[in-house]
């Protein structure tokens, strides 16, 4: 593990790799999610396979595969979704004979390119070590547009994913929306070409989101599950196959496929736990049912805050970071505010109003223990390693991200998951300073932008604590006065 840490802070390739598989995952989380619930995997799996064509015919033609690739798989998006709508009675047939008649159509042209020595290994399995800078503005890019799409027409396609009949009834253009869904499909494929391959690329596409769907029930949730561990899945894979030096995009589908089949025993013997007991507590468990929604979000952000402090506080204190270490101890601050409303979930609302005050004085505790730790830089400064901070910073924000969107529904919610929100919510923005800090390291050569950041940071906290101590204070006055 040392040795792959070491790579990943020298190698601009380990960076790359690493880098391209976090944007990646991104796609793959948000549109894999909708291929589970539509069921249309054998349909990405067409998509997926028959790109080979036009990589082929761009190689003929010496243009770059990746174009071949975008053009033919928004080709044969649109064909196979035409296809699935209209011949729905040979549709395996057909997208069958359509995916085998594109990988053939890609060999033919690549055996006649000039001087022909193409590594057809790379298309079939990938190889995320050559993503190059350039490609990771593309895949950005991707990713962009696909958020931007997602965003705008979210309850289009759910509509079109889980009820087309109802979808028509309310006046939702079905084959309009579910040709779109399909370009984004084959767009997410074209991403994750680079990081697995043709033959592995429906797999890193489903397993994710089939993952998360077996731990929620809701869509938003699980898109931003899925995405997760597609992180965990990529940056777990470079790091199994950097000693033993294995090709790392069968070793992320490998990692991804045992932890599938883990979740499936576990998820069984739970279902099967649940058969068993007295049907008599079914309504409580009816009742139960929002509390227990709001704890097993609780428990994702706690391992995730609790993860994120362990690697910032670690690479905070090897790059001599300020910020980072502010943002580290933030982490370790709400990863206790977060165990904290864990564990007074269930007990009565006073309870939930006291434990505010307590969830305050940690913030504010934290926020001074950061202004001690700038202070004393003040007189000591150390040039923090800039680009340690923006790696582990942009890391750190991707998973507040994830934090701040399962905590969203909740930031008008009682005392106690109002205050996780706010929480998350300071991550972000402390995150987003972070970067804004190694940036300025790395163009003034000075430590006074992490400082700054730094003591900013510990600020906005002890600004946050002071809020949920004023709301711990009202909501205690008014439970008083009922």
């Amino acid at each position: 593990m040392s040795s792959f840490l070491e790579a990943v802070s020298t190698q601009t390739f380990m960076q790359n790799a690493l880098m391209g598989g976090i944007l990646a995952s991104v796609a793959c989380g948000i549109i894999g999610s909708y291929v589970v619930v539509k069921r249309i995997g054998y349909l990405a799996g067409g998509i997926a396979h028959a790109v080979l064509g036009g990589m082929g015919i761009a190689y003929y033609l010496d243009r770059s595969p990746i174009e071949g690739a975008l053009v033919a798989a928004l080709v044969f998006a649109f064909i196979l979704g035409w296809v699935s709508l209209r011949m729905q009675q040979q549709e395996d047939t057909i997208i069958g004979a359509l995916w085998a008649g594109g990988m053939a159509i890609g060999i033919l042209f690549i055996s006649k390119t000039p001087g022909y020595n193409v590594d057809l290994m790379s298309f079939l399995f990938g190889n995320i070590l050559m993503i190059a800078s350039e490609d990771l503005y593309w895949i950005a890019g991707l990713d962009l547009l696909i958020l931007v799409i997602v965003f705008l027409f979210y309850k289009q396609f759910i509509a079109v994913s889980f009820d087309e009949e109802f979808a028509w009834l309310r006046g939702i253009p079905v084959e309009r929306f579910y040709l779109l869904f399909l370009s984004l499909v084959a767009l997410t494929i074209v991403i994750l070409i680079q990081i697995v391959g043709l033959i592995l690329v429906i797999a890193l596409l489903t397993l994710p989101a089939a993952i998360a769907g077996l731990y929620v029930r809701s869509l938003n949730l699980m898109m931003v599950l899925a995405t997760l561990f597609g992180i965990v899945f990529t940056t777990g894979g470079l790091a199994l196959s950097y000693q033993p030096d294995l090709p790392p995009g069968p070793t992320i589908i490998l990692l991804a496929g045992a932890l599938y089949l883990l979740s499936l025993v576990m998820h069984r013997f739970k279902t099967k736990s649940l058969t068993t007991t007295d049907c008599c507590s079914s309504l409580e468990n009816e009742l139960n049912k929002v509390q227990d929604s709001k704890r097993n979000i609780l428990v994702w952000v706690l391992l995730i805050n609790g993860a994120m402090f362990l690697i910032e506080g670690i690479y905070g204190w090897l790059a001599q970071s300020s910020a980072l270490m502010a943002d580290a101890l933030d982490m370790l601050g709400d990863a206790a505010i977060f165990g904290f409303s864990l564990y007074v979930i269930r007990l009565d609302s006073i309870w939930q109003h006291r434990a505010g005050y307590i969830k305050g004085i940690i913030m504010a505790l934290f926020s001074i223990s950061v202004l001690i730790g700038a202070f004393y830089k003040l007189f000591n400064p150390v040039v923090p390693e800039a680009f340690t901070m923006g790696g582990i910073g942009a890391l750190a924000l991707v998973a507040n991200l994830i934090c701040a969107i399962l905590l969203l529904g909740f930031r008008d919610s009682d005392i106690n998951m109002r205050s996780a929100w706010i929480c998350s919510r300071n991550d972000v923005l402390a995150n987003i300073g972070v970067l804004l800090a190694a940036w300025g390291v790395s163009w003034t050569g000075s430590s006074w932008p992490d400082l700054i950041v730094g003591v900013s940071i510990s600020a906005l906290i002890l600004k946050s604590a002071i809020e949920v101590l004023k709301d711990a204070k009202l909501e205690m006055a008014n439970h008083q006065s009922t």
